[in-house]
């Protein structure tokens, strides 16, 4: 998996929100819609020369549809979690790490009708013995989704999926 797939596999988490959300206009009128969504969420990070690096996620959503008094959706809040359990595809007996990713994200549309996604928290923490925290990203970033995921605004430490993290974890795995 390249970085654009990476954080792709990433932004896919608020597009399955609004899917599920337009599927449930059940809600009562000012009344939010509260539902819980699991899934698998497996990838490829990246590949080493001689041998792959993959990404067993296990996503947890607790999602919240807020509506106003005529049940028009105003905005979502998710809670979510990810669970990573990070291995070589040609060794799934062996050596593994694992991180967990909270993030607190929200789905509204700004003036011009765009959705927007805001997301704060521990976005992505791997942690390498003795090189420390990869693909590290916690604070805040907001993303219009509507233009190609264009990046807002960003605050916190979010690093730039820089190639010393890809070859600590091919290190770490050889």
């Amino acid at each position: 998996m390249n970085i654009k797939q990476i954080r792709r596999h990433y932004r896919v988490i608020p597009v399955l929100i609004l899917a599920f959300f337009m599927a449930s206009f059940n809600a009562q009128a000012g009344k939010p819609d509260m539902y819980t969504i699991e899934y698998a969420s497996p990838g490829e990070i990246v590949n080493c020369g001689t041998f792959t690096i993959v990404d067993d996620a296990y996503v947890i959503e607790n999602i919240k549809d807020f509506y106003d008094n005529d049940g028009v959706f105003i905005r979502s809040n998710a809670q979510i979690t990810a669970n990573d359990d990070v291995y070589r595809l040609d060794d799934p007996d062996g050596v593994h790490l694992t991180g967990t990713a909270n993030i607190m994200g929200r789905v509204t549309f700004d003036e011009y009708g765009d959705m927007i996604w805001t997301q704060s928290g521990k976005a992505v923490a791997i942690i390498v013995p003795e090189y420390g925290p990869i693909f590290l990203d916690a604070g805040r970033l907001v993303y219009n989704m509507d233009n190609g995921w264009e990046l807002l605004f960003s605050a916190g430490k979010n690093h730039d999926w820089n190639f010393g993290d890809f070859q600590a974890l091919c290190g770490y795995f050889e």
